[in-house]
């Protein structure tokens, strides 16, 4: 079979288009043509230089691209009985999404955890792990196929649901959690997040967004949005805010003024970090009301950079709940419904500043680095 072209990130900075076998399976396994696959902030924190290992390991070379949308190609016939989550049949032709981690299934938190959200023996993290120099090489999707290994979920997904809509199913999947946490404690006093209550997103790119739009579902009242970029903060307007702050040209301080401002002089009922900061994390905990909730969900590469916090102006003597996400789950299928009800209030397709295929994407990745110059970057390996 001919030989597989795929987009390698091979140092901070470093990217070259590489060719690889095109992979075998047995029974267990399959093949996918890989339709889109975003770009995600992870990404962007890798070709920056701020995250050079993964679980002790060097991340260089690999083939990323972790929020998948594929069709097979190829599938054995136990993988076709058993890879679905819901037990369907698959088949040569049907459009799946791909769930990002394959986890061991036997440590404790596999055992004990709801969602296996922090599995001890990651076997796999589709476009993260291994790198791209351990066979069978191909498993993320900056590439025109990918193999697919025994123990992997896979979503097939509704014909009527556009690929450009469902290829959102990983980001969303994590605000879908993350609200889904937030609504959780003490609604008697008030506390907890829900309809009619207010929110700030702190950053504004394609998981910010999604989580003002989740917020919206869940019947958000006034959303505040805040960004470095105004294209992005654009968008979040047109999404979802009804109020956008530019961080480039305020401060801090400023900022948390305005939002209290804006709500009665108390904060924001709910403030989501999602800028991928550690100081916007700081900034939430100061703008958010007593009794509030804050949702950590942006710092997901560690960068090194302690800040400042009082523990006792900051936290106890607020009552706060602060949730913190780093997980996508297993359980894809709730997510893709809300992606298909919601996408006719929702044009989730727009998120979609740049279409590259390989070549594109390996002359134009620096791109991701500039929250002035794209939203969402997607990456469509066939595309002329």
């Amino acid at each position: 079979m001919h030989a597989v072209r795929a987009a390698a990130m091979t140092a901070p900075g470093a990217m070259e288009l590489r060719t690889y076998p095109y992979p075998t399976i047995d029974h267990d396994s399959a093949i996918l043509k890989i339709d889109m696959t975003g770009v995600c902030g992870t990404d962007k924190h890798i070709f920056k230089g701020e995250a050079m290992e993964l679980r002790g390991k060097s991340i260089f070379p690999y083939v990323g691209g972790h929020e998948i949308i594929g069709t097979i190609v190829e599938i054995g016939d136990t993988a076709a009985r058993t890879m679905d989550y819901d037990n369907q049949l698959l088949k040569i032709g049907d459009r799946v999404a791909v769930a990002v981690e394959v986890n061991c299934g036997t440590c404790w938190y596999c055992r004990n955890h709801y969602n296996n959200t922090t599995c001890e023996n990651q076997i796999m993290a589709y476009g993260l792990h291994p790198n791209a120099d351990t066979a069978p090489f191909l498993r993320g999707g900056w590439s025109e196929y990918m193999y697919v290994m025994p123990g992997t979920h896979l979503f097939k997904i509704p014909e009527e649901l556009p690929t450009d809509v469902a290829v959102f199913v990983e980001e969303l999947a994590v605000a879908y959690h993350s609200l889904a946490k937030a609504t959780g404690p003490f609604p008697a006093v008030k506390e907890g997040f829900g309809p009619g209550d207010s929110v700030a997103v702190l950053g504004n790119g394609p998981l910010g967004i999604l989580h003002g739009i989740m917020a919206s579902i869940h019947g958000a009242g006034l959303r505040i949005a805040t960004d470095l970029g105004e294209l992005r903060l654009a968008k979040a307007k047109e999404l979802y805010a009804d109020v956008t702050i530019n961080a480039a040209s305020t401060t801090a301080a400023e900022r948390i003024a305005q939002a209290r401002e804006l709500t009665e002089g108390v904060g924001p009922d709910l403030v989501i970090e999602s800028a991928g900061e550690p100081e916007a994390f700081v900034e939430a905990l100061q703008m958010v009301r007593k009794g509030g909730t804050v949702i950590e969900v942006g710092n997901w590469v560690d960068l090194g950079v302690p800040v400042e916090l009082d523990v006792m102006r900051h936290i106890a003597s607020k009552n706060l709940h602060i949730y913190s996400v780093f997980h996508c789950g297993t359980n894809w299928r709730p997510v893709l419904k809300v992606l298909d009800q919601q996408r006719k209030n929702y044009n989730f397709a727009s998120l979609i500043s740049h279409q590259f295929n390989l070549e594109e994407l390996v002359e134009n990745i620096g791109i991701v680095t500039d929250p002035n110059a794209c939203v969402k970057v997607e990456v469509v390996p066939h595309k002329a």
